[in-house]
């Protein structure tokens, strides 16, 4: 049980500092490409598209990472069900501080999802690498 809390809260803490890096890695590119644009026009319309594309790729690294941490701090019985809960529970942290007029969007449930099989993908390859080493 101290392991699960531990896991847990280590997952939170990785998912809540990468999530924050991954905005800054958003917004850095967003700039970019808009000082990218002022040089050839015709690219805006793609700016949307470009801030959506580095955000999600971001995250689900992020995800990623954060299931292949809670697998390392976990009991590998528990690793799944100790990354589905830290990033059940950091992203609910997320949502809840950016949520605009109290709005849960599909588009969020989506990320939610994809973020939990993400991580479960994160903690399978730790898994395998782990259990690699022992041949």
């Amino acid at each position: 049980m101290l392991n699960s809390i531990k896991a847990i809260s280590l997952g939170i803490i990785t998912l809540l500092l990468l999530e924050l890096f991954n905005q800054l890695v958003v917004i850095m590119a967003a700039v970019g490409f808009n000082y990218f644009i002022k040089a050839e026009p015709s690219l805006a319309t793609w700016s949307q598209i470009f801030s959506y594309a580095i955000a999600t790729l971001g995250h689900f690294i992020v995800m990623m990472l954060t299931g292949m941490v809670v697998a390392m701090a976990s009991v590998p019985k528990r690793a799944f069900l100790n990354a589905g809960m830290a990033v059940i529970i950091g992203s609910g942290i997320s949502l809840y501080l950016s949520l605009r007029d109290d709005i849960f969007t599909p588009i969020a449930f989506i990320f939610l999802i994809s973020g939990l099989l993400f991580a479960f993908l994160g903690c399978w390859i730790w898994q395998r690498r782990e259990n690699g080493k022992g041949k």
